[in-house]
């Protein structure tokens, strides 16, 4: 699909979606607002949509959007940031490919943050692309290599001088039911023809569930074909998402429109 450099908002009830750049767009939401930040950032270099120079320009612009995240989110409440470990594709047989651990990297970045868990999304094996043709042939020593088939979830807080029982007595009571026992999530990824890494419905659901109140605003920056967005609505909060891609815009906003 095509990228967009056209700008556009749409409300449908209490869910506002942003067509545009999200660094220029998260600039319309006031400080403080937003409850709940969960969002999967592009992929480096691993699908059409995210092409960078460099992977310190693709980290450059993860930071702008973590601090634009900060500036947003209201003291005290929680950032969930999904993403993983990539190869970029060596360039001929003379040349070694590079893999990049941007769970990593990114954790870096979130210095102004306290973190929270780190959760690993676990897909069944099959699910990753295998790194082990050469391997499976020669079977010499250095040459295997782990076929990826997990991602991470990196939960943080934004600082605050209240404890966390304080900000649970400011809600009116609500008890979390079906949570997780652990941090290793075991989910199948979603499958769809309209995007080629859509995230499965269960992950924000838990998310929201974990980490938020009924009526509050969940922020995906990175919105895609809206998941985040009905898992909101599933759960009985306000929404807000943000896409560049005018195609996946369409779809998140029909398929909101149908749960609304």
């Amino acid at each position: 699909m095509a990228g967009a450099c056209v700008m556009k908002k749409v409300i449908i009830g209490d869910c506002e979606l942003y067509l545009g750049d999200c660094l220029e767009r998260m600039k319309e939401i006031p400080d403080g607002s937003v409850d709940l930040i969960i969002t999967s950032p592009p992929y480096f270099n691993a699908r059409a949509y995210s092409s960078y120079a460099t992977y310190k320009e693709y980290l450059g612009f993860i930071s702008d959007v973590v601090e634009n995240a900060y500036r947003v989110l209201k003291e005290g409440r929680f950032f969930c940031i999904n993403t993983s470990a990539v190869i970029e594709a060596r360039l001929s047989r003379n040349e070694r490919s590079q893999r990049y651990n941007i769970p990593a990297d990114v954790h870096a970045l979130m210095s102004n943050y306290w973190f929270v868990e780190e959760l690993v999304w676990v897909k069944p094996i099959g699910a990753g692309c295998g790194r082990n043709r050469g391997f499976n042939v020669h079977r010499h020593p250095i040459q295997w290599k782990a076929t990826p088939h997990t991602e991470r979830i990196g939960v943080y807080q934004k600082p605050t001088k209240k404890l966390n029982d304080h900000i649970i007595r400011e809600y009116e009571r609500h008890t979390v039911n079906g949570a997780p026992d652990g941090e290793v999530w075991e989910i199948s990824p979603a499958r769809s023809k309209t995007h080629t890494a859509v995230f499965p419905l269960k992950i924000p659901e838990n998310l929201i569930n974990l980490y938020s109140w009924p009526n509050d605003v969940v922020l995906d920056c990175f919105m895609g074909s809206g998941t985040t967005g009905l898992a909101a609505k599933n759960l009985n909060r306000k929404f807000i998402g943000i896409e560049k891609d005018a195609g996946y815009f369409e779809i998140a906003k029909q398929r909101i429109e149908e749960v609304v």
